[in-house]
């Protein structure tokens, strides 16, 4: 069973010392924490991959200890924050208070004025005046103050704002993450101390992997980030706001952007000068719907592919069964002999699934600067996976169907619906399987609307629907499924780039498929998806690839006769046989 190594732990590990992690990064850690106990809970399947019961258990309770520490940590500072405050509150409280009776006390005489500053500003030490001498109360007041409770403080308090956005005005200063050993969270780094964080790293992780299945290691020592004020930042969709933050800082003698807010008018001069509002996003009509794959029922290939045999059907029992009448039984001897068939072995077929991948390669500028632009070749480039993977699966199916042809004799509807009733006849009949044998059709998508063209060219019940016309094939005992794309070979069923001219017509040929329900299955061996790449080489083209890739194939596993693949030749010309004139046997 495969086991995590530190590195795959489920929960993240903690630094030795909490105290130098600051206030951020645990409230970081702690969440990091929430997130894999709700996917452990769920039972995600990736996060918790390779790992049986018995550790799962184990990572949970080490992540129950962490977060207690974690929780224990942010509590002791909470503490240490509300006692610093207290503290301060009063010792500042003190101050303010000796502070003005010392005034108080210079406005009268020595004595006199002393003793009333110390009774209106401290009433405390007025009231201890009066009970005792001057050393007692002396010896009273240094008594309570020691003995009020005090909790240490675990950190000092953050700085203020303003002494945080001083200390980085000058530029972006380098600080060091959280966990490095020798370090704490959070220090600022120069080339010395950054130099000393990257070695005592390196030296805690070891020796890097060096062999072409190694695996890449990425640690965070350092960042630097440079606060942009909200005057220098472009907001995504407010195009006016924008125009005015640029304005700000063009000088206003500036034709343009500067000049508008400062009362230049705008002069028409004919058409426009400066560009329109740009739109961003990108229509996608493209589906990524797999008909055909849907259409077959699919089963599992862990071991990449299955192995299939070449299956008999009625037709192959040829010397099995024997007829004897009366009258030849009465003869006896070879008259009266019966035959017996042998089994012969059936020929194995191997079908392994085949990948089909996709892959595409974007800039880190562009996809920052348009990410619109990323996901819509994204989606239209798994919508052009999809059309490949139906086309295999189109090519498969009628490589592994007998192929025939019909002829254009009247109409589209006339021979579509003669070729269809016949070859499902012809197959219930080869296999023997009666009328309630459901039948599976692979149309083109076009063929509905050739066949509502069709009709709408009769001279009766012209106009229908393409629900209708999906009835009407129904009806002649099929249930058609209507692909997409088109086989590789043969006349096209798709349609090319439109151009000026005349309007493309439909193709006049339709290929077609026709099998018992069963006949073929989906062979599926899963997906990989690794989203986002980057390497050593695309890093320094500053680009990224998103890549996937499928595993299938359809294997047949009902006997030859069971799949047909038909070229029907077509026109959708509404023609119709005369009433005295009978169809040509």
């Amino acid at each position: 069973m495969k086991t995590k190594t530190v590195e795959e732990r489920l929960f993240p590990e903690l630094p030795e010392d909490l105290s130098g992690v600051s206030d951020e990064d645990l409230e970081s850690l702690l969440r990091e924490h929430e997130v894999a106990a709700e996917l452990i809970n769920k039972d995600d399947e990736e996060f918790c991959e390779g790992l049986g019961a018995e550790q799962i258990i184990a990572e949970l309770e080490i992540g129950d200890v962490q977060t207690e520490k974690i929780k224990a940590e942010m509590a002791s500072r909470e503490e240490g924050q509300e006692a610093f405050r207290l503290r301060k509150a009063e010792l500042a409280g003190k101050i303010i208070g000796e502070t003005a009776g010392e005034t108080a006390g210079g406005e009268g005489d020595g004595g006199e004025g002393e003793g009333g500053g110390e009774g209106e500003g401290d009433p405390e030490a007025a009231e201890l005046s009066a009970e005792g001498d001057g050393a007692e109360v002396e010896g009273e007041v240094e008594t309570e103050v020691a003995e009020k409770p005090t909790v240490a403080l675990r950190r000092p308090p953050s700085p203020s704002a303003e002494r945080r956005v001083a200390a980085a005005a000058v530029g972006a200063p380098l600080t060091a993450a959280a966990g490095l050993q020798e370090v704490r969270a959070g220090m600022i780094l120069d080339r010395r101390t950054l130099a000393h964080a990257v070695k005592i790293t390196a030296n805690r992780r070891g020796k890097p992997t060096k062999s072409p299945s190694g695996v890449e290691e990425r640690v965070l020592i350092a960042s630097a980030q440079f606060p942009f004020p909200d005057e220098r930042q472009l907001r995504a969709g407010d195009l006016d706001g924008n125009a005015d933050k640029i304005a700000q800082v063009i000088p206003g003698y500036i034709p343009g952007i500067g000049g508008r807010l400062r009362g230049e008018a705008l002069v028409a001069s004919g058409g426009f000068c400066a560009p329109l509002e740009p739109i961003y996003t990108m229509p996608n009509f493209a589906t990524q719907a797999r008909p055909v794959r849907d259409s077959l029922p699919s089963f599992q290939a862990d071991r990449g592919g299955v192995n299939v045999p070449a299956a008999s059907y009625i037709g192959d029992i040829d010397t099995a069964i024997t007829v004897i009448t009366e009258a030849e039984d009465a003869l006896g001897g070879t008259f009266a002999t019966k035959s017996c068939q042998d089994l012969d072995c059936p020929n194995f077929t191997d079908v392994p699934v085949t990948i089909i991948s996709h892959c595409r390669e974007y800039g880190n500028l562009n996809a920052r600067a348009w990410p619109e632009s990323v996901t819509f070749e994204n989606e239209l480039t798994m919508a052009q996976h999809a059309r490949t993977a139906e086309q295999y699966l189109l090519d498969r199916i009628k490589a592994q169907s007998i192929n025939v042809t019909t002829a254009d004799v009247y109409s589209t509807t006339h021979d579509l619906i003669y070729a269809i009733t016949r070859a499902a006849s012809g197959v219930r009949y080869r296999l023997r399987t009666g009328a309630t044998v459901r039948l599976r059709a692979l149309i083109p998508s076009w063929v509905p609307d050739m066949m509502v063209a069709d009709i709408a060219a009769t001279q009766f019940d012209r106009f229908v629907n393409r629900a209708r016309v999906t009835q009407i094939l129904r009806d002649a005992g099929v249930e058609p499924t209507f692909y997409f794309d088109t086989p590789t070979s043969g006349t096209t069923q798709g349609f090319a780039d439109e151009a000026a001219g005349a309007l493309d017509d439909f193709p006049d040929v339709v290929q077609w498929a026709l099998f018992v329900e069963g006949a073929f299955i989906h062979v599926d061996g899963g997906s990989l998806e690794l989203g986002m790449v980057r390497d050593s080489t695309l890093n320094s083209t500053n680009d990224f690839q998103m890549f996937g890739e499928t595993f299938e194939n359809v294997a047949r596993l009902g006997p030859a006769q069971s799949a047909l693949w038909i070229t029907s030749t077509v026109c959708p010309s509404g023609e119709f046989p005369a009433l005295a004139t009978a169809l040509t046997c």
